[in-house]
């Protein structure tokens, strides 16, 4: 049988092998080349971002702004007189420190701290304190129940002098009884002796009355032995009375001995507490938890204070006034106090204190003043400049009068024949319409139209109009 021709089947697996180039391929690098060409161009937009951003911030004028202000009269009236500058002091000011030395455990406050007078700032290691206090405690104990044993010493030495005052008076009344049977006894015996030397009665009758008499006589002995046992018991009851009375009284001394220990460890144990000694306000904290702390430290590696308290109630003013403007300082004349903080307004304050002695280096000498009306934004430290008004013009400050609204001359602008001011808010400004008159130098006094602390554009643009957006100086 002939064999079978290989190369048909090798010719099939060939050709299973080969690719249909008649079909369409599928068009993969197409979409690739989009995400490619997106990706690059979203990386192009966030490089140029802050330079497009760049260009609208030129675009946007940029304009200085300016606050309205409201001011008095009597501020006004503090622009003139005799000047200084100085600062915000507080007159009670402790710097807390321990009566001990020791280890710092405990801080319970830190800066801006508001405490009230006995309340504990800081602690120190105080266990071995605690300790002589609980020892102390015992012994005051131990003290007490042996004057609760001496006061029962004492009732007990009473109950029995009361006893044996009681056996004696019994004693004694057995004696006089005794005694009268014995005179009884003694009146008998005669009468029967007399009457046997009569013949009347027989010997017997006479013997009788003897036997009775010295019955009445051996009565009498025993009563009188009574009466002094019972006078030696009562002087026994009182001796013990009155050595229970000195054992009460060294018990009481003892004792008060102990209550001395005891508040004298409460008292080593109370130093180790740093309290508030008024209400105020911690502005320093000098020491941590953890370092040693002295009230004998000068330079050393423990610490002095552990923090400064002021009292905010007593804020007032300090200022060195020159000695060529000490006439224009009255004691108690009045002044205006500008912060610089708040430069605008005024407060008003009192001169207290004119020190008796002048610095002679700086050709000064020290004012204090004190405020009529304290602000609760008043800080210790902040610097001001106070205004020493003259006696004519401190009737200005009792004036009641509403503040005046100001306005920078810059800021008043017309548009369409109407006098107004550009207020800038959220990025655009917006035209105010004004009434305003003639006021102090370099501004308007403002009739309506404004209440004051709004911003408005200082020196505006004669393009600049009413929505344009803005960035402010």
């Amino acid at each position: 049988m002939p064999s079978p021709d290989p190369k048909p089947t090798e010719s099939r697996d060939v050709n299973a092998l080969r690719i249909d180039r008649s079909k369409p391929r599928p068009r993969r690098g197409k979409w690739l080349g989009r995400l490619i060409s997106l990706a690059i161009l979203s990386g192009l937009v966030a490089l140029s971002w802050p330079w497009l951003s760049g260009l609208a911030d030129l675009a946007t004028p940029e304009v200085q702004v300016e606050r309205v202000r409201r001011q008095t009269p009597a501020a006004r009236a503090g622009l003139s007189g005799v000047s200084s500058n100085g600062y915000i002091v507080a007159r009670t000011r402790a710097a807390l420190s321990a009566d001990a030395p020791g280890r710092l455990v405990e801080m319970n406050v830190a800066e801006g701290s508001y405490v009230t007078a006995g309340t504990a700032v800081a602690r120190l290691y105080h266990d071995e304190h605690e300790a002589a206090v609980a020892r102390a405690e015992a012994d005051l104990d131990l003290c007490v129940a042996s004057v609760t044993r001496s006061e029962a010493d004492v009732e007990t030495g009473q109950a029995a002098i009361e006893r044996a005052d009681s056996d004696l008076r019994a004693a004694q009344a057995a004696r006089e009884a005794a005694r009268a049977n014995e005179r009884l006894a003694s009146a008998d015996l005669e009468r029967a002796e007399s009457l046997v030397s009569q013949g009347v009665e027989r010997q017997q009758f006479l013997d009788r009355s003897v036997q009775a008499h010295a019955t009445a006589a051996a009565e009498v002995e025993r009563a009188e032995a009574s009466v002094s046992a019972a006078i030696a018991a009562v002087t026994e009851a009182r001796s013990r009375l009155a050595s229970a009375e000195a054992g009460m009284s060294e018990a009481e001394a003892r004792r008060q001995v102990a209550q001395a220990d005891v508040e004298a460890a409460l008292a080593s144990l109370e130093k180790t507490f740093i309290r508030a000694p008024f209400d105020g306000v911690v502005v320093h904290k000098e020491a941590e938890v953890g370092e040693v702390v002295s009230p004998n430290s000068a330079g050393g590696r423990s610490r002095g204070s552990v923090v400064t308290m002021v009292d905010l109630s007593s804020l007032e003013v300090q200022a060195e006034v020159p000695e060529t403007s000490l006439s224009a300082v009255r004691q108690g004349g009045r002044a205006q106090v500008f912060i610089d903080a708040w430069p605008t307004e005024a407060y008003e304050v009192r001169v207290d204190r004119i020190w008796p002695i002048a610095d002679r280096q700086k050709a000064t000498v020290e004012v204090r003043a004190v405020f009529l009306e304290l602000d609760e934004r008043i800080r210790p430290e902040m610097g001001l400049r106070i205004v020493f008004l003259a006696p004519e013009d401190e009737s200005t400050l009792d004036e009641a009068v509403e503040p005046l609204v100001t306005v920078p001359r810059g800021a008043v602008v017309e548009r369409d024949g109407r006098r107004g001011v550009f207020l800038v808010q959220d990025g655009a400004v917006t035209f105010q319409a004004i009434e305003c008159s003639e006021g102090l130098s370099g501004g308007f006094v403002v009739e309506s139209g404004l209440s004051g602390g709004e911003s408005v554009v200082l020196n505006p643009l004669e393009t600049l109009s009413d929505g344009d957006a803005v960035r402010t100086q």
